[in-house]
């Protein structure tokens, strides 16, 4: 139906991104047209006709397909995996959006490998707010940090009814796309009375599992409340599994559990009759063979045995070496950090603010220096200038004002992590959307450089919080690989304040741009939030090499630049900018860029970020062993 694919708007897109030299953004358009129209799609169809009805608060999945008309392959483990982008206003967040969009704006992916020619499913949730009414929702399909895809408009008209009361003892029904579904329900319910919790398992997607070693395996299990007493909260939790093939214990445990035994826990209220059901990850044993695993119920610390499932797992070969099991935990070496504690950087954010600097706190009082000298307290919420005129720097606010020639600092009273916002500076980076990156975390500096060319606003912080609004990479990218290049940034980072002094006229460290890595504050950590999840797993950890080759003495933290792609194989470091051989940074091969027939984009030494992310996708790597694949042998140490 040429409705869900227009012409009016092909002459609005355009691309966004591009990969950066030091590392890559998944990204969006600018809207000034398709940058490659190898990306091409036709709309075939759409699951539930328009208008989809959607009870308010109720989630509605409507699968849209879509043939791949063009030359370029879609390929959703790829770093230019194709989405949709909410439009008209662009990148506005969704009233729908619902649990497996990427964001706010971004929608699935389109899943698996369409080749040209092929069709391709996006699974579209739809979330309904709670005021009733008719709505329609528009979208642009998008190879995201490339291009716009051609005929890639599309959109849905939904309505929205209030939410119906139903009967005390409603029945479940639930539509659940896909196969190996159990929506059996049981001959009879175990009679349970002495405990105030009963349920009833209404699904379970698999009911055996076939899989190679190290895994991940995606599981869905539900449950109806059949008893007297409200759920406050539920877990599923595991007992140890039991090798039925040869005895002994193996682990299911995946990256996700909460610890080793409970598997996902919430703390949703579930009324009698009503349903409880939960999404969640079990990693396959590495060894092959014959398992079973072992998933209840738990309510108020109390397991349901009638809840119990036993799953039989075959694992058909062993895991990769590099998942193979790491040393048992009682002999693992327990890592003592070299610093005593977090240390800060100064970040050069605004180059030379022309109309002086507007300042606001969100949510701190800040003590006002001029210099070392204590000047007041700005309160949260309260307004300063700041400007500089005849050889002074000028501050004004409604509590006091001050002139100086020393530079002006603003430090949280406190709170050192507090967020305030530059109101004035207008900080937009075209593929991330219609955010203003004007936000941060921490003490600001106002101040010339030491030869007075230039004013520089600057911001001082803990490195993780820094770490944390690092915008290299995308929301969607693999999580092993964000870890990876969140490592590499950080080392990269604390190399430079260490052991360079390019920046030390200018009064920090680093620069918010690629002159060293894309910092974007506040803003970007609540865009981002798998980053920020990345950043906190990977707290301190920075990569080292034994330089001096001497075992008795510590490794260093060593230099490690990044980049887009490569053509096939990295590049040593003397390859491309000479001097002295830096033994960790020699030429690898790419596979993924090799495979995919990638020219290099960047300097090309150090972690082709898209290969990285392949590698991360594809073989379930590990982010250590990512960062000692292209940083010849290293060690990734926990530093503080």
């Amino acid at each position: 139906m040429f409705k869900k694919s227009t012409l009016v708007f092909s002459s609005l897109l355009a691309v966004a991104g591009f990969l950066i030299s030091i590392g890559f953004v998944s990204a969006a358009p600018d809207y000034a047209k398709i940058r490659d129209e190898g990306f091409h799609a036709k709309y075939i169809s759409q699951s539930i006709g328009d208008p989809v009805k959607i009870e308010a608060g109720d989630t509605v999945s409507v699968v849209f397909t879509f043939k791949n008309i063009g030359t370029k392959t879609w390929d959703s483990a790829s770093n230019n995996f194709v989405s949709a982008y909410t439009m008209n206003e662009r990148y506005r967040a969704s009233e729908f959006q619902a649990s497996n969009w990427l964001e706010y704006r971004q929608t699935a992916k389109i899943g698996g490998v369409v080749r040209p020619g092929e069709t391709g499913e996006l699974v579209l949730q739809l979330k309904a707010p709670e005021k009733a009414g008719h709505y329609k929702e528009e979208f642009w399909l998008a190879a995201d940090g490339w291009s716009w895809v051609k005929g890639g408009y599309f959109y849905v008209e939904i309505d929205v009814t209030e939410k119906t009361v139903v009967s005390e003892k409603e029945t479940i029904v639930e539509k659940i796309e896909g196969t190996d579904l159990d929506l059996s329900v049981p001959d009879a319910v175990a009679d349970n009375s002495s405990s105030l919790y009963q349920a009833k398992k209404f699904m379970q997607n698999k009911k055996e599992i076939l899989a190679a070693g190290g895994e991940r395996i995606k599981l869905v299990i539900g449950y109806q409340n059949i008893g007297d007493a409200v759920w406050n909260g539920y877990s599923f939790v595991t007992d140890d599994a039991s090798l039925s093939s040869s005895g002994g214990g193996v682990s299911f445990v995946d990256d996700s559990w909460e610890n080793d035994s409970v598997i996902a826990t919430s703390d949703t209220q579930v009324p009698q009759w009503k349903a409880a059901r939960e999404k969640f990850y079990v990693k396959m044993p590495h060894k092959q063979g014959d398992y079973t695993l072992t998933v209840k119920l738990q309510v108020a610390n109390e397991s349901l045995e009638e809840t119990v499932l036993h799953i039989p797992v075959t694992v058909t070969q062993d895991a990769p070496s590099h998942m193979q099991p790491q040393t048992p935990s009682s002999e693992i070496k327990v890592e003592k950090p070299r610093l005593d504690s977090e240390p800060t950087i100064r970040v050069g954010v605004w180059r030379d603010p022309e109309e002086g600097v507007e300042f606001i706190s969100n949510d701190d009082d800040y003590i006002i220096y001029a210099g070392d000298t204590r000047k007041g307290v700005l309160k949260k919420g309260e307004f300063a200038m700041m400007f500089f005129a005849g050889g002074s720097y000028q501050y004004q606010s409604d509590s006091f004002n001050f002139m100086t020639t020393k530079y002006i600092r603003m430090v949280p009273e406190n709170h050192k992590r507090a967020v305030f916002t530059l109101t004035n500076y207008d900080r937009k980076v075209s593929w991330k959307g219609p955010r203003n990156f004007n936000t941060y975390r921490g003490i600001m500096e106002y101040r010339q450089t030491q030869d007075g060319g230039l004013l520089y606003v600057i911001n001082e912080l803990g490195f993780e919080d820094y770490v944390a609004g690092i915008a290299e990479t995308s929301n969607g990218a693999p999580i092993e690989y964000i870890k990876a290049i969140l490592t590499a940034a950080r080392t990269y980072a604390y190399y430079i304040q260490q052991n360079s002094t390019k920046h030390d006229a200018r009064n920090f460290d680093v620069v918010a741009h690629t002159g060293d890595q894309l910092y974007l504050g506040y803003e970007s950590e609540t865009l981002m939030p798998r980053v920020k999840e990345a950043q906190q797993a990977t707290e301190g950890y920075m990569i080292t090499y034994d330089t001096d080759q001497d075992v008795s003495t510590q490794s260093d933290i060593v230099i490690t630049p990044y980049f887009g792609n490569s053509d096939g194989r990295t590049r040593s470091w003397t390859q491309v900018w000479g001097g002295s051989a830096k033994p960790w940074l020699v030429s690898v091969p790419a596979r993924y860029d090799a495979r995919d027939g990638k020219g290099m984009f960047g300097h090309g030494v150090g972690m082709s970020a898209r290969d990285a992310a392949y590698m991360a996708d594809e073989e379930k790597t590990d982010w250590k062993d990512i960062i000692k694949y292209y940083y010849t042998g290293v060690e990734v140490e926990k530093v503080y």
